[in-house]
């Protein structure tokens, strides 16, 4: 058994996990988005190009039409995302989270607070409640050092997690002790992922 290095306590707010999107959205996506302004760019200097030489040409038009749709939509792509997510997310019940950080692995459990919603009582919810037993509240993910492509970023407010360049975890500050964010900063560190 492999020994438990820290322990974390937290909840997240909705501008942190905003900030958390923007930082990560800039950390692996702007980079491609720059280039594919760059070839949505010189597609939109052809079609200029074709209408100077000949104003009546129908494709230059297309090109210019197409060069600048794309370049809008590639930067405004991220922004809808974003609050589609946090729409998705203030719906939802509060969670805390328990960060427990071993010596070979991350194990992050989610603890759900408050249902959004009741559920309706169906034939399977009584049999539950006869029976004292409740649906679970809670869901870990395990993530392993060395096997999983794990990154991480500090700013002032919070330290984030990247995994597989697909997922993030953020570590807000205002919850976590002087000692904590020393301890966390030295394991990453060491870790080679900050």
């Amino acid at each position: 058994m492999s020994e438990k290095l820290l322990q974390l306590n937290y909840n997240m707010t909705l501008d942190e996990i905003s900030e958390g999107f923007k930082l990560f959205w800039k950390k692996y996506q702007f980079k491609k988005c720059v280039i594919y302004t760059i070839v949505y760019a010189i597609a939109l200097v052809l079609g200029i190009d074709f209408i100077i030489k000949n104003h009546e040409n129908f494709y230059g038009y297309m090109l210019i039409g197409i060069s600048v749709g794309l370049i809008f939509f590639n930067w405004y792509r991220p922004v809808m995302v974003r609050k589609k997510m946090l729409d998705t997310i203030s719906g939802l019940a509060e969670e805390n989270y328990i960060t427990e950080i071993y010596s070979d692995r991350i194990k992050i459990t989610t603890e759900i607070l408050d249902e959004p919603k009741e559920k309706e009582n169906s034939g399977e919810d009584s049999k539950e409640e006869e029976n004292g037993e409740e649906a679970p509240k809670e869901s870990v993910t395990e993530l392993f050092f060395g096997s999983d492509t794990l990154d991480a970023l500090e700013n002032e407010r919070m330290f984030l997690l990247f995994v597989n360049r697909s997922l993030i975890y953020i570590y807000p500050k205002r919850c976590l002790d002087k000692e904590s964010q020393d301890k966390l900063r030295q394991i990453f560190t060491e870790k080679a992922i900050l």
